[in-house]
C-alpha cells in the first residue's frame, strides 16, 4: 500500500519520460480513436491490435470461474475481449457499498481512539429557537473579516504551517530573520490588486481603514441563525487525491480494485469534512532495458529508440464539480478497464508518438510493457500535478497519492492515514490563532 504526500526530490534514474492530461476519461478515449482513424491501413498496427484481442479472449475463454483476477472479481469478468470494450458503467455496486460501510465504520471507531483531531462528520446543528428558518439579515450581521499572517519586510502574507512564527511577548517574529510579523487584514482593490492592512489597536479604526479601498475578505461563523452544517474552520482546505493504475501494465499486480475504492471512499469522506476534492488517474507505465535489448521494443525520446515511460493522467473529478460515482468507479475499479479497454488503446498512442508497437505473436503483453510502479507516483507524476496546480495559484491544498492498496484493511489504513494528515495539519495550523480574539 502506499500512500502519501507529494513533494519529495525525483529519483536519479529518469530520464526520458512524457505526460499527456485530457480533462476527462472520454476527452483521452476520443483521441485515441481518432489516431485509430487515422491508421486504418497500418498494418503493423493492426496486426498488433489482432495479437492483443486474442491474448485477451484466450485468457478469459481459460478461466471462465476465477473469483479474482485481472480481469474482473466474483465471476463478473467480461466474456470477451469484445464484451470488455462495450462494458461503460460500474457493475461492482454490491461489492462497494459493502465494503464502504465496513471501512467507514473501522475509520471512525479508529480516529476516535487513536487521533489527537476531532474528526467527525458534520453534524446538523440548530438556532437557538430550533427552528431551520434563514434569515438574510442576520446571518449577513455574522460576517467577520478574515484575519492574515503578514510580513511588513517581505510585504508578503505569511505561511504559518511552513514559516515558523515566534511570539516574544505582544510581538511576532519569523524565526528565519526576526522580522515582524503583524494581523492584517486583505483588501481586494477595484483594480484587481490586493492589499493588506495591519491591524492596531482594538482593531475598528484599522477596518474602517481597509473597507474605504476596497473589498475586505470576510468570513461567516454564526451559529444561532439558521439550520447549517458544522464544520471545523481549516487553513487547508482543498485535498487533490493521484490515483495510479498499477495493473495497467500486465504487471504482476493483481488489479487495482481496492485502489479505487480507497479513492472514491476518499472523496466522500473528505468532502463530508468540509474538505474540496479533485481526483486525477494516472495510466501508462513504460518500457525497460531489457524490453529494448530483448525484444526490440522501446520508446521514441530525441529521435532515438530507448527506454522510457509515457502516462497518460484524465480527470475523474474537479474541485468544483459534484462526485460522478458511477464514472469515477468504473474509472478506477473494474478490472477490465484498465487490463483491456485501456491497453487496447496504448498501441494508437505508440503510434502516433512514434515508439515501437510488438506485432510478435510469440511475445505477451507482460514482457514489453510495465505498469506503474511506486516511484512514478512521487516523481514525475505527483511533482507534474503539483506544479499545475502552483501555476494556477492553487498552492494552499493538500496532494496525495494513491497507489497499490490490496485489500480491504489495506483501504481502512490508507484513507486513516489521508485524513489524520489533513485533519492534524489543520489542527496545528489553528491552535497559532488560540490567543487571538476573531471576534473583533
Amino acid at each position: 500500500m502506499s500512500v502519501s504526500l507529494v513533494g519529495v526530490a525525483p529519483p536519479p534514474q529518469y530520464t526520458n519520460y512524457s505526460i499527456v492530461s485530457f480533462p476527462s476519461w472520454r476527452k483521452l478515449e476520443k483521441y485515441a480513436n481518432a489516431i485509430k482513424e487515422d491508421n486504418i491501413n497500418n498494418s503493423r498496427l493492426q496486426n498488433a491490435q489482432s495479437i492483443f484481442r486474442n491474448y485477451i479472449n484466450n485468457a478469459l475463454r481459460d478461466n471462465p470461474n476465477s473469483q479474482f483476477n485481472a480481469y474482473g472479481i466474483d465471476g463478473k469478468q467480461p466474456k470477451s475481449y469484445q464484451d470488455a470494450m462495450d462494458r461503460n458503467t460500474f457493475i461492482y455496486y454490491d461489492e462497494y457499498k459493502k465494503i464502504k460501510a465496513s471501512v467507514e465504520k473501522q475509520v471512525a471507531e479508529k480516529l476516535r481512539k487513536n487521533s489527537n483531531a476531532e474528526t467527525m462528520k458534520p453534524k446538523l446543528v440548530y438556532n437557538d429557537k430550533e427552528i431551520g428558518e434563514f434569515i438574510y439579515e442576520k446571518a449577513a450581521m455574522a460576517l467577520k473579516p478574515k484575519i492574515f499572517y503578514y510580513s511588513k519586510k517581505y510585504e508578503r502574507v505569511i505561511d504559518i504551517i511552513n514559516e515558523n512564527v515566534i511570539t516574544e511577548g505582544s510581538v511576532m517574529i519569523l524565526e528565519i530573520d526576526k522580522s515582524l510579523v503583524v494581523f492584517a487584514f486583505e483588501v481586494t482593490k477595484e483594480n484587481g490588486e490586493k492589499e493588506y492592512v495591519e491591524i492596531k489597536g482594538d482593531g475598528e479604526e484599522s477596518l474602517n481603514e481597509a473597507r474605504k479601498k476596497g473589498i475586505v475578505s470576510c468570513t461567516s461563523s454564526n451559529k444561532k441563525v439558521y439550520l447549517y452544517k458544522e464544520k471545523k474552520p481549516k487553513i487547508y482546505n482543498a485535498v487533490k487525491i493521484v490515483v495510479g493504475m498499477t495493473a495497467g501494465g500486465f504487471t504482476a499486480w493483481t488489479n487495482d480494485f481496492y485502489t479505487g475504492i480507497t479513492a472514491c471512499v476518499l472523496v466522500d469522506v473528505l468532502e463530508s469534512l468540509g474538505y474540496s476534492v479533485a481526483v486525477e488517474v494516472a495510466l501508462g507505465g513504460g518500457r525497460c532495458g531489457g524490453c529494448v535489448s530483448a525484444y526490440n521494443s522501446g520508446l521514441l525520446f530525441n529521435g532515438r529508440i530507448q527506454e522510457g515511460r509515457r502516462f497518460f493522467t484524465f480527470t475523474a473529478k474537479s474541485f468544483d464539480e459534484q462526485l460522478d460515482l458511477d464514472g469515477l468507479l468504473y474509472t478506477l475499479c473494474d478490472p477490465s478497464f484498465h487490463n483491456i479497454k485501456f491497453i487496447s488503446l496504448l498501441n494508437y498512442f505508440f503510434t502516433e508518438y512514434g515508439d515501437d508497437v510488438d506485432d510478435n505473436p510469440s511475445h505477451t503483453p507482460s514482457q514489453t510493457w510495465h505498469g506503474i510502479d511506486p516511484q512514478d507516483m512521487v516523481n514525475p507524476l505527483g511533482m507534474y500535478e503539483k506544479r499545475r496546480d502552483f501555476l494556477k495559484g492553487n498552492k494552499d491544498l493538500f496532494t496525495f497519492y494513491v497507489h497499490q492498496v490490496k485489500d480491504e484493511q489495506d483501504v481502512m489504513a490508507s484513507i486513516v492515514d489521508v485524513i489524520l494528515t489533513c485533519e492534524n495539519t489543520n489542527r496545528t495550523a489553528l491552535e497559532k490563532f488560540r490567543n487571538y480574539d476573531f471576534s473583533k
